[in-house]
């Protein structure tokens, strides 16, 4: 025996010996879904029958169900035609074996079960090359079997790897998804909401959103809040449609101006219990305001005198005719007891609570927090770091930005009065 022939007996072997294993979709119970404008490629290779009465291969078309398999698809919110186009037949031919490819679709009013089987196609008996069924008027968001199976030869079934693709008016899916705002023009500092919208687009999961390519956040709303974009940023967000044959469909950009002036409230202030001192501002804008408007000599000039009794943050606004801007300052009284005017519970994991400096050498300190219209918010005694506030009421839900009225009562000798002012939520 020769080097050569031995390498051919192996081959040989090799060839003659390959074992094809059933594919899932050989039973009804586990079609595969086809979804469209996709092809797949599928086989019938060692597909059987399951044949009793009513039991799903108990069934006769054009051809009957023998060595089956099924597949599945869902027409779309419309309904309409629907082709189903095979293509790349390769048969096994092996000796005895057909050389023929039958299919068909079918409605299953019940699923699987033959009694309820309607064909719904022309009925394919003998594709051998490239070929089609196809289905007219098909009503909207129904779900359809496709069967097919080998022709018999002398003494085998037919088996053959084919692709196959479905398409056509009732099968095809457009979703469109895009974003909008109000405005693509927006004042520095200034918030902008960008809206999405889907049509066509059956089960929408969530929607990621993009500044610049960069993943900002994830939202089952229908809006996304951006605060601090810079001029030329590009906004875009994408989403997923249909839990089956799912598709992510994404949204145009918007490209979005960013107006700015000069408006600076100056360095931050450092004074003892009783000084004032001079904020420093600048701005290039007009009708200026500066709040909170009290110890202070004039809240409309850039350069005013304040005389905070306790450390308070002053923030400094102008506009130019079409946009307001704010900055701020702080100026820091140096005391035993330091009680801000301003905090910002807005998650950036900055001044997120009311943080008052010196208090835990109060440990039985009162503190009574009140809305304008007198309503109680807050209350503690004793105002640990586990105990500030937060800006939510007592219930839990976060309060709106704006001022509020607190009273303090330190409960020492060294003060017979309680404290008293004001606090702003900034969010």
């Amino acid at each position: 025996m020769t080097f050569r022939y031995l390498i051919f007996c192996l081959f040989s072997s090799l060839i003659f010996h390959v074992t094809w294993a059933q594919e899932s979709y050989n039973n009804c119970a586990n079609a595969i879904e086809l979804c469209p404008g996709k092809k797949f490629t599928l086989n019938n290779i060692n597909a059987n029958a399951t044949v009793c009465s009513n039991c799903e291969d108990d069934f006769t078309f054009c051809f009957s169900g023998k060595n089956t398999i099924w597949a599945t698809f869902k027409t779309n919110d419309l309904g309409g035609t629907v082709n189903v186009n095979f293509s790349n037949l390769v048969f096994q031919n092996l000796p005895g074996q057909g050389n023929e490819l039958q299919a068909a679709f079918i409605e299953a009013t019940l699923p699987c079960i033959s009694s309820s089987y309607t064909l719904i196609s022309n009925c394919q008996a003998n594709g051998t090359g490239n070929f089609s069924i196809t289905a007219t008027a098909l009503p909207p968001n129904t779900t359809y079997y496709l069967v097919i199976n080998g022709s018999f030869g002398t003494s085998k079934y037919a088996e053959a790897t084919f692709d196959v693709l479905v398409n056509g008016p009732g099968a095809n899916r457009n979703p469109w998804f895009g974003i909008s705002s109000s405005s693509a023009t927006l004042c520095k500092g200034n918030a902008i909401t960008v809206y999405s919208k889907a049509l066509g687009c059956d089960e929408q999961s969530v929607t990621e959103w993009y500044v610049n390519g960069s993943h900002m956040g994830t939202t089952i709303d229908t809006f996304y809040i951006f605060n601090y974009l810079q001029n030329g940023d590009v906004v875009s967000a994408k989403t997923s449609c249909f839990n089956q044959c799912r598709d992510t469909v994404y949204s145009n950009t918007l490209t979005f101006t960013v107006l700015d002036f000069l408006v600076d409230a100056g360095e931050d202030k450092y004074i003892k219990e009783g000084e004032s001192v001079i904020l420093n501002g600048q701005t290039t804008g007009t009708n200026v305001v500066w709040t909170p408007n009290y110890e202070i000599s004039d809240p409309n000039t850039i350069t005013p005198i304040v005389s905070p009794s306790t450390t308070t943050t002053y923030f400094l606004t102008a506009d130019n005719g079409i946009c307001s801007i704010t900055d701020e300052a702080t100026v820091f009284v140096e005391s035993g007891l330091e009680i801000p005017n301003t905090f910002s519970p807005n998650g950036d994991g900055i001044n997120e609570t009311w943080e008052i400096l010196g208090i835990e050498q109060y440990p039985d300190c009162s503190i009574q927090v009140y809305t304008r219209w007198g309503q109680l918010v807050f209350q503690t005694t004793g105002y640990t770091v586990e105990k500030r506030w937060d800006g939510t009421s007592k219930s839990g839900n976060k309060l709106a930005s704006g001022a509020y009225f607190y009273v303090i009562n330190l409960r020492d000798k060294q003060f017979d009065k309680p404290l008293k002012g004001t606090v702003t939520i900034v969010r």
